[in-house]
């Protein structure tokens, strides 16, 4: 038997409490991107900023979520997956709890640097654990129930929180959060297996001078730095969108913010579609086929949102039909890429998992930076950066090499 056809590599370790609570992981960390987006006008008001100000929040918070990823993921390597879970969803909920409190912007962006911290253990350590459980092709399969997580952050979220936006304040968006983190605490608890055995003498050597060779052996590997990069590209394009839509569709279009926040569904519908289309086809297919489609369909999508621009059409349309095609393609892309970056390192999965997961969100942080610079009255610019980014993709695939 392959590893191709090889389910699991211990089929006694509870495979579905691992994804439940993988997908409990990317939900929640990727719901604290997005679920305050309807209600970022307000929240510029309330602190006194510029617009500006409130998307570089986005990006703090990527910083925090990013670079804890290289500590929590040799830290889960070294005491095991359960605990380091545990430390960081307690930490992404308290922080959540105390931004639903916070009335200063200085101490508003101080906070997000803790949730994002906190979060990024739930991203690093549930695909840490995915890869204790899964294998070559089936881990790609296992990957594409993320994406089913990522897309209800990425819809649910700002439908929600322009539910919330109907009687509450933005606060209640992070009181929110709060409860599904400590609901997320008591799953951990009580049925999360331990993936990791690991000796009681690997315990007092955490943090050690080879943990920074290690991580430079994997980082310059290109069977994991190519699919990282790509991955990061797919998830900058969202993040791109997300970060400007608001402001698109509320102060452009003229919608409020429920109405902003029920146009997210579409984005939903159009990741679940691309995690679908890999969960049910993948091992039949395989992964360079799903690649060539992901990007076709980005760079299609891209070009006519491009020409519709160009000939001056602009409206909810023109900009959220291209960009239901463009979000399939990154919900193909994007769980390959994480399957082929830790595919390499199955006894280094919590530092692949931890580097894939820093490439990810800080280049999702600097794309976003970039969102401050695009004009919200044409979807021109837009259009360009997702098609730059698109083709810099197909570049990279073209190097992959891909697993059996």
């Amino acid at each position: 038997m392959t590893d191709g056809d090889r389910a699991t590599v211990n089929p006694a370790k509870g495979q579905v409490n691992v994804i439940i609570y993988a997908c409990l992981g990317v939900f929640l960390g990727q719901a604290a991107y997005f679920i305050y987006l309807p209600s970022l006008l307000q929240m510029q008001a309330d602190f006194g900023v510029d617009a500006a100000a409130m998307q570089n929040s986005i990006a703090v918070y990527a910083a925090g979520y990013g670079f804890s990823q290289l500590l929590w993921g040799p830290y889960s390597d070294q005491i095991g997956r359960k605990p380091v879970a545990m430390i960081g969803m307690g930490l992404a909920t308290l922080a959540s709890l105390v931004l639903s409190f916070t009335n200063a912007y200085g101490w508003f962006q101080v906070v997000r640097l803790v949730q994002g911290i906190g979060a990024g253990c739930g991203t690093s350590v549930s695909r840490a654990a995915l890869r204790d459980t899964f294998v070559s092709t089936r881990l790609a399969q296992a990957m594409s129930y993320l994406s089913f997580a990522y897309a209800g952050a990425l819809g649910l979220a700002p439908f929600l929180g322009g539910q919330i936006a109907n009687w509450s304040s933005w606060r209640s968006d992070f009181i929110f959060l709060a409860i599904l983190g400590i609901l997320s605490l008591l799953y951990i608890f009580y049925f999360l297996p331990e993936t990791k055995q690991v000796e009681e003498s690997s315990k007092n050597r955490i943090f050690n001078l080879s943990l920074i060779t290690n991580y430079l052996k994997i980082l310059v590997n290109p069977n994991f730095l190519l699919p990282a990069l790509t991955c990061a590209i797919a998830t900058g394009m969202i993040a791109l969108y997300d970060a400007i839509s608001p402001f698109d569709f509320e102060k452009t279009f003229g919608f409020t913010p429920t109405q902003f926040g029920n146009t997210s569904l579409a984005i939903t519908l159009a990741y679940l579609v691309g995690g679908i289309l890999v969960n049910r086809g993948v091992i039949a297919l395989g992964q360079k086929f799903f690649l060539r489609l992901g990007l076709f369909l980005i760079l299609c999508a891209s070009a006519g949102m491009l020409a519709l621009g160009i000939m001056g059409t602009f409206n909810i349309y023109s900009l959220l039909l291209p960009m239901f095609l463009v979000v399939v393609g990154c919900g193909i892309i994007i769980p390959i890429c994480f399957a082929l970056s830790l595919h390499p390192f199955p006894t280094q999965a919590g530092l692949a998992s931890a580097l894939v997961g820093l490439v990810q969100q800080e280049s999702t942080g600097l794309i976003i930076a970039l969102s401050t610079y695009l004009s919200t009255t044409s979807q021109i610019p837009l259009a360009l950066v997702l098609l730059l980014l698109g083709l810099v993709s197909v570049g990279l695939v073209r190097y992959f090499r891909f697993s059996a």
